[in-house]
């Protein structure tokens, strides 16, 4: 961070007995810490990363007159009830349902993660600039690797016939468990030779052969492993089709889940939930996947026919939506302005 001009400062994070008490001192000294740094360092603009962190942004934006911007303004309230973290007549969640509108009308520049939300902001009354920028990767990191496919189809002696369908991810919570794990008994009872299965993911091994056991598959054909962010694209191009297994709660409509830019980066189609983000409707309106209602409901044939998909036309779709270089201007205008 030095090399780049960024210093970084730390506070300590309360939690436990008398959560509320110790919330409303880890805020005012938040902001006390902050003002100093913003006297310190001349700062021209306040910058806040996720919504609860942006209620800090709001009042210090108030008290030092400084132009308040916000990456990414998300319903969090609503992805943590959704989620089973909060109640709705939880303190938590109705402070930040409160404070969603106040800090938007009052914010220089929002930028939010889908076409969707913006939409939503716009109908609450919001005139701020609202711009819409997704979860971007680095699409020199991301790409199809044909050495890296041969090299561990070998190693896993999976013959280049076989159809590969690599999840990429958490597992559980808001993310599928069991509905996976029964998505991949159904291909397998299918045709048990055919299918192999990539879990990327740091769910525990144990956890993992625990459910192999549970619906009874074959451990040979899911390949469990936890990858340093180096590895992910040479999976991602020894596997055929990506599956994005995200729940399809309300409030995921608003999110941008990064594995799909890193899945369609390396040419993979994605089979996803409808309701996901604005990537479902991109997928279904370019052809380069499957969007499903009730995971019961995708068909064999349907997996099969992704497999006649360009590598080549998806990655382009991939750099369009998702390539970094491509928002870089719109960064330098939010910052700059």
């Amino acid at each position: 961070m030095k090399e780049q001009n960024i210093e970084w400062y730390t506070t300590n994070w309360h939690s436990g007995r008398f959560k509320l008490v110790k919330k409303i001192y880890d805020f005012i000294a938040g902001l006390f810490m902050s003002l100093r740094l913003i006297r310190k360092h001349k700062c021209k603009k306040i910058y806040s990363e996720g919504f609860p962190g942006a209620i800090i942004g709001h009042y210090l934006s108030k008290l030092s007159r400084k132009p308040h911007a916000i990456h990414t303004f998300e319903p969090h309230a609503d992805y943590m009830l959704e989620s089973q973290v909060w109640e709705k007549s939880s303190w938590e969640y109705q402070f930040l349902k409160k404070m969603e509108v106040p800090i938007a009308k009052n914010t220089q520049h929002i930028i939010t993660a889908t076409k969707a939300y913006k939409d939503i902001l716009i109908k609450k009354g919001i005139k701020s600039p609202i711009h819409v920028i997704p979860s971007c990767i680095d699409t020199n990191q991301y790409y199809f690797d044909q050495e890296s496919r041969n090299q561990i189809r070998s190693e896993l002696k999976i013959e280049n016939d076989k159809i590969v369908i690599a999840y990429l991810g958490k597992i559980g919570g808001m993310y599928m468990e069991d509905e996976l794990f029964s998505f991949l008994k159904k291909c397998l009872e299918y045709d048990s030779d055919k299918f192999h299965f990539f879990l990327l993911t740091n769910y525990s091994n144990n956890l993992i052969e625990n459910k192999l056991d549970k619906f009874n598959l074959p451990h040979n054909k899911i390949h469990s492993k936890y990858l340093k962010k180096e590895d992910v694209n040479k999976y991602l191009s020894a596997a055929d089709i990506g599956f994005c297994g995200i729940r399809a709660i309300p409030s995921r409509r608003y999110s941008s889940p990064i594995k799909n830019g890193e899945y369609w980066a390396c040419g993979l189609p994605v089979i996803i939930p409808e309701g996901i983000s604005d990537d479902y409707i991109i997928i279904d309106k370019e052809n380069i996947g499957v969007v499903f209602n009730k995971i019961e409901e995708i068909s064999i044939r349907e997996i099969e026919e992704l497999l006649r998909l360009p590598r080549t036309k998806i990655r382009k779709i991939g750099l369009r939506e998702r390539a970094i270089s491509g928002y870089i201007s719109k960064w330098e205008m939010i910052f700059t302005s």
